[in-house]
């Protein structure tokens, strides 16, 4: 027999493709949170945790006929196991190979339903009511702002059904990056956690360098604060000591646990929905049904409608930071995909109907673009209205801020358990709170709150956001389909021709010509056709057989419809938003990917704890076993 066990080559140290199984990304959860769902253990979900962190359904040996031997003969059968009791390691004669690294602590899973949904409407909205609502009915849409809210909402809902399946099927921190890590491998992994860092770190600072701009204003027109005091809050030079200040503020509330941290992101998530639901019954009690003709200004027509939707689109922002602390949540197979759910319901819910109220108030061509609902108040001679709905938005703007700063360590935590940032990012307190984690990425956002304007990288984070949308869609794809046997990455390659395509025939139609983008679009559904054709739908999530270990549960899951159309849909609509941004934007994106490219070749690549502890030997050792045709050389396979 061939020993199973040997180092991978040169070659496959090097593959910066090199996937993280299944397995080895759920073994902290199976081994640290097997008792802390609901305070009880897994045995109703019918699955055990073996020591190597495989998930290995429970048994009832004396009824052989049951609906788990049933499941497992149509899957593992092939793989020359004769029964369930040859292919699950027996503890009696040796345990089974694991993971030898030691792993950090791990925060205890202490999210419910309610908590993740705060964190999610908390993160989501708050400059698409305050600002997004008058800017699209001022400039873009009149009216038809609504309807505008509609069509970004259907778009935002394309991904969101994807993170819904994955962050239910992989309730672990890190989001995107965990789901890349998997489908795609390590290097597309490490970049796209940078794309993340910018939805939460970079972005958190744009918020809060926002509210610092908002305090002075609201100071200045509505409190009439002497100019002497302003001058400290604005002294100029690009300086913004009040961002600075609310930078600050929310780091240490993070550091200071996750408990205090949870409490004050849902008081001030729900006085926000409190707030916006009073500005919305404040439009409608001073409705005047004669704004809302013409429907659709001539000015503007239906290509405005489609440029407001563009732009509402970026008010659904946020609504993925519940996927990154999946790791934390209680009961995640069913919380995490009905949480994403029920924010996007809210939060569509509430920014169409805050449109339809500012232009009830008001005519379009008077709205604010800058302060809607505080000058439509004015103009309708209901001052106290005014100032409260002024004053609500800077008291509870920062929250965006603090659910920033709350996502971010546990995205470092993520990558800092997988070896590709160094350990101090993936210490816990014994509370469970990566505190050094959240204070260098306070640090870091304080620093770009308080001296970086970020005007001019609006574009910049927008895109990098939206291509973690596009990585996202593309994992559930490759976790739903698999490549025929005759080519075992034809999937993998029309996904790649899928992308690229879209991407040229959206940049076609934005920036060149609709007649080029007509050629090229018709090339990407044929594509998507055949990835439908000629991807057969896989025979377990994942495409799992024993070389990843996903073994048989009877959990019921969230599952996306019409893949892969769908998730092709969401990837076309995200790639169309990129590229109504400005092509310094879509530049800046692509530099930045090449920076954390080099990052990973330069510290990830030779500190992967997979490359340490060779996945590669793992996967190979359990596909090797089949070679042998003796029942005894099998089962040796997958024992040490």
């Amino acid at each position: 027999m061939r020993d199973p066990i040997h180092g991978p080559s040169h070659r496959r140290k090097q593959n910066p493709f090199l996937r993280k199984p299944l397995w080895v990304i759920l073994e902290v959860e199976s081994n640290q949170h097997a008792t802390l769902n609901d305070g009880t253990s897994n045995d109703n979900d019918n699955v055990l945790s073996s020591s190597s962190g495989v998930e290995m359904p429970q048994l009832n040996k004396n009824n052989k006929d049951g609906d788990i031997e049933g499941e497992f003969n149509l899957e593992y059968r092939d793989h020359g196991y004769d029964d369930i009791d040859d292919a699950i390691p027996s503890s009696a004669e040796s345990p089974p190979r694991r993971m030898t690294t030691t792993r950090p602590s791990h925060p205890p899973r202490h999210l419910t339903l309610f908590d993740l949904v705060s964190i999610g409407v908390g993160g989501t909205i708050g400059s698409g009511i305050f600002v997004l609502n008058g800017l699209i009915a001022h400039n873009y849409a009149g009216p038809a702002t609504s309807l505008s809210w509609l069509l970004s909402g259907a778009a935002a809902m394309l991904s969101g059904c994807c993170y819904a399946e994955l962050s239910g099927r992989i309730p672990v921190a890190g989001s995107s990056y965990a789901y890349a890590f998997v489908a795609l491998g390590e290097l597309p992994a490490f970049f796209t956690a940078g794309m993340l860092t910018l939805e939460f770190l970079l972005s958190g600072s744009a918020v809060a360098r926002s509210w610092g701009d908002k305090v002075v204003g609201w100071m200045r027109w509505q409190l009439n604060v002497n100019e002497s005091v302003l001058r400290v809050l604005d002294p100029g030079y690009g300086i913004n000591p009040a961002a600075c200040l609310l930078s600050i503020a929310t780091t240490l509330i993070v550091m200071k646990g996750v408990k205090e941290s949870k409490v004050v992101t849902e008081f001030f998530t729900w006085i926000k929905v409190l707030l916006v639901a009073f500005m919305i019954v404040g439009g409608f009690v001073l409705f005047n049904g004669s704004n809302f003709v013409p429907f659709i200004p001539p000015e503007f027509g239906a290509s405005g409608v489609l440029r407001g939707a563009v732009s509402s689109f970026f008010g659904y922002l946020g609504f993925d930071a519940m996927a990154c602390v999946a790791g934390e949540a209680i009961n995640a197979e069913r919380n995490l995909p009905l949480s994403i759910m029920i924010t996007l319901a809210i939060v569509t819910t509430l920014y169409v109907a805050a449109a339809i109220a500012l232009v009830g108030m008001e005519s379009y061509e008077s709205i604010s673009p800058e302060s809607g609902f505080p000058v439509a108040f004015k103009s309708n001679c209901v001052d106290w209205a005014s100032q409260l709905t002024a004053f609500g938005e800077v008291f509870t703007l920062p929250v965006v801020v603090l659910v920033s700063i709350v996502i971010q360590p546990r995205l470092q935590y993520a990558l800092a358990n997988d070896g590709l940032l160094p350990s101090i990012f993936g210490e816990v307190d014994e509370a469970g709170n990566p505190q050094k984690g959240a204070l260098i990425a306070g640090v870091i956002m304080t620093i770009f709150a308080t001296f970086v304007p970020f005007s001019y990288l609006e574009d910049f984070v927008s895109a990098g956001i939206l291509m973690a949308f596009i990585v996202t869609n593309c994992s559930l794809i490759i976790m739903r389909r698999k490549s025929p046997d005759a080519d075992p990455n034809q999937l993998q390659k029309h996904l790649a021709w899928f992308n690229l395509f879209s991407f040229l025939t959206c940049l076609a139609m934005s920036h060149v010509s609709w007649v080029l983008g007509c050629f090229l679009g018709p090339v990407s559904v044929f594509i998507a056709v055949k990835i439908s054709w000629q991807c057969p739908p896989a025979t377990s999530f994942g495409n799992a057989t024993r070389k990843t270990a996903q073994w048989y549960s009877k959990k019921k899951y969230f599952t996306t419809p019409f893949v892969p159309y769908l998730p092709c849909l969401g990837i076309f609509v995200n790639y169309f938003l990129i590229s109504q941004l400005a092509f310094m934007g879509i530049a800046l994106l692509f530099a930045y990917i090449l920076l954390f490219v080099l990052l990973y070749f330069l510290y990830g690549a030779h500190n992967s704890v997979g490359r340490k502890e060779r996945w590669e030997e793992q996967e190979y050792s359990m596909v090797e076993s089949d070679d042998d045709k003796s029942h005894r050389t099998r089962k040796e396979g997958v024992i040490t």
